[in-house]
């Protein structure tokens, strides 16, 4: 969730989320962080929650035409994505999504079967596209990706009609995506940013919050390491989507510092410094076995682009 006036950047797309296991808390949190001055609301049909979302938005008291409202939908729904918005249209009860996202660029069969799609297996991405543009209108004002790389770009871009409005990837300081960036930005894509703070690692400390280059920076700014990393994202030119669902958090992650030219340097170059890690590698639920091999939901690394034959990192 995103503020374009509190944050003072607003960025302009080339058409011209919070959690919690409580319902009631949810919507809480979300009617707080609208009457703070957060104008973003990121959702999804994975998550479960759009019910609680819509109801939010009405309840606020934020004029619906204020608050962008985005939405993707799952991989069984690559080959209808018509319904997928219709679906999400009567859970989040509203008159229609801001913009509609493609999860993932990979596919499964429709429910119950839910069978893993291999790349060139029908239907591919550049097909779910193709529906995704017919889509664009009254209820659906713009449509974009999500989790795609400059390998799955290059080869969408050219069937599209419509280019996608928004690239919603994970980055933080340890997934800096230094090459996908600004080639999303060459073609008139904007990024937005998901775990933008880095994510939790199993077992272990989020690095984000506990490195002495973040809690050195957050201290010389008098502010907290959260807001740090969303400052190093925004400065970057991409929109972040905080998460959290204590009040105090949402009212502080609204409030972004001016980080220095040496700082942001020191921040980007964390990967090659501290470490490097993809939180959607510790999903292991989206890993699965096809044809004998452990693939990412039906593809490989280097099929979704992320890396090269070698094993080398790509974005």
């Amino acid at each position: 969730m995103t503020s374009p006036d509190r944050c003072n950047k607003a960025f302009t797309l080339n058409d011209g989320g919070l959690g919690t296991d409580n319902e009631k808390k949810l919507e809480d949190s979300i009617v707080h962080a609208l009457q703070s001055g957060y104008r973003l609301i990121d959702t999804a049909q994975y998550y479960g929650i759009e019910s609680v979302v819509g109801r939010a938005v009405r309840n606020s008291g934020v004029p619906r035409s204020e608050i962008t409202v985005i939405t993707k939908f799952w991989s069984h729904w690559h080959h209808d994505p018509a319904e997928a918005l219709r679906i999400s249209l009567k859970d989040l009860d509203i008159e229609y999504v801001d913009i509609l996202l493609m999860h993932w660029p990979f596919a499964t069969t429709p429910a119950p079967e839910r069978k893993h799609l291999r790349k060139d297996q029908s239907p591919t991405f550049v097909e779910t596209w193709k529906m995704m543009e017919k889509l664009v209108g009254p209820q659906c004002r713009a449509i974009g990706v999500s989790n795609f790389t400059q390998k799955t770009l290059d080869e969408l871009l050219p069937h599209c009609n419509i280019v996608p409005v928004v690239n919603q990837v994970e980055l933080h300081a340890f997934n800096p995506n230094h090459q996908l960036v600004p080639y999303c930005v060459s073609r008139g894509i904007h990024v937005m940013s998901w775990s933008t703070m880095g994510g939790e690692r199993e077992g272990e400390a989020n690095l984000i919050h506990t490195h002495s280059l973040f809690k050195s920076i957050a201290k010389r700014h008098q502010c907290s390491t959260g807001v740090v990393s969303l400052s190093w994202a925004v400065q970057r030119g991409v929109t972040v989507i905080p998460k959290s669902s204590s009040k105090m958090r949402i009212a502080e992650n609204i409030k972004l510092v001016r980080l220095t030219e040496q700082e942001m340097a020191q921040i980007s170059r964390a990967s090659e410094t501290i470490m490097k890690y993809r939180v959607s590698d510790l999903i292991k639920e989206l890993y699965v076995e096809v044809d004998g091999k452990e693939t990412f939901q039906g593809w490989t690394l280097e099929e979704l682009g992320w890396a090269d034959k070698d094993g080398k990192w790509l974005t």
